[in-house]
């Protein structure tokens, strides 16, 4: 048991590291976009005046972009805590001296999520710790293993062509029993867990708790790897859409800021551009950290991640 507990120890610290790496680069992404943005605020702010000063804005204009620069002021204090909490992590994670330890550059946009690779099979699945520890627990009391595997461990593809949850992932959860049925080469008979449990228990005299827990090892490997793969579907989408979001809202902003110059635009106008802007870069800072960890999620519940190939990555 200590050297499955140990396994997940290191698994677990992969993917902490991993995780915390990214909260770096996202807290970073997120300062250097409120200073950005607390530059541009500061250029509305200087032509709002001099409008005022020519009689053209009123002190209310002038005062609230005021409050809006005062608050992009305000929120990067709290980000550089963030900034330096997340290094201070990082480092000890690392077993570096966080007074020594520095991360520069760097951005949560330059990461790329390798892509899942399609059809993964669930035999994947065989490296988790979990898996492993509760096979290891079946051959103790001397029950096949390979029978095991073959009454409660569905042998399907993970992943389908797109390289996000197959259909065959999708149905072992759906309501009512654990099965799945596949149509063409990939078909499979339909899977009575209750039929066979009784069968192998009198054949082999395995103890229930044993066989009940493989049985939820498995069920846990599976959903965990359901749950990754929405997870990084939906966040990849997500991100796409954000990223539309930001390029229409600069293009927006922009031009707002180009009539302000001549005079020819509301000033309610130029805030709103201002805030949807600032609001829509922050957003897609957040949804890059979401994909990222979801990608991480998704190596963790393989085990230690794939190959191109969707061959097993040992975890070292």
């Amino acid at each position: 048991a200590s050297r499955y507990n140990c396994e997940v120890v290191t698994l677990t610290t992969m993917v902490t590291v991993a995780n915390t790496y990214f909260q770096v680069l996202a807290a970073q992404d997120q300062l250097r976009v409120t200073r950005r943005n607390l530059e541009a605020a500061d250029r509305i702010l200087t032509l709002i005046k001099k409008q005022f000063n020519g009689g053209t804005a009123s002190q209310l204009d002038v005062s609230q972009q005021e409050a809006l620069v005062a608050t992009q002021r305000a929120a990067i204090p709290p980000l550089e805590v963030t900034v330096g909490q997340n290094i201070a992590a990082l480092a000890l994670l690392v077993a570096r001296a966080p007074a020594n330890f520095t991360i520069h550059g760097g951005s949560s946009a330059n990461i790329v999520v390798p892509r899942v690779t399609p059809g993964l099979p669930s035999e994947l699945l065989y490296q988790r710790p979990d898996v492993r520890q509760a096979e290891a627990q079946l051959a103790a009391s001397n029950f096949s293993v390979e029978a095991a595997r073959a009454a409660f461990f569905p042998q399907i593809q993970l992943t389908g062509t797109a390289g996000f949850q197959s259909a065959a992932l999708a149905s072992l959860f759906t309501p009512g029993a654990w099965f799945y049925t596949l149509t063409a080469s990939l078909t499979q008979p339909i899977f009575d867990g209750f039929l066979l449990e009784s069968e192998l228990k009198q054949a082999k005299g395995v103890q229930l708790q044993d066989l009940q827990a493989y049985r939820k090892a498995v069920l846990s490997a599976f959903a965990d790897v359901e749950k990754a793969l929405i997870a990084l579907q939906k966040y990849t989408l997500q991100e796409r859409l954000q990223k539309e979001v930001v390029a229409a809202s600069q293009q927006a902003f922009d031009v707002a800021e180009k009539q302000l110059q001549g005079g020819t635009v509301n000033l309610i106008t130029v805030l709103q551009a201002e805030q949807t802007l600032f609001t829509a870069e922050n957003n897609l800072v957040l949804v890059r950290l979401n994909k990222l960890l979801g990608a991480t999620s998704l190596f963790q519940a393989l085990g230690g991640g794939w190959t191109p190939g969707g061959t097993l990555v040992a975890v070292e």
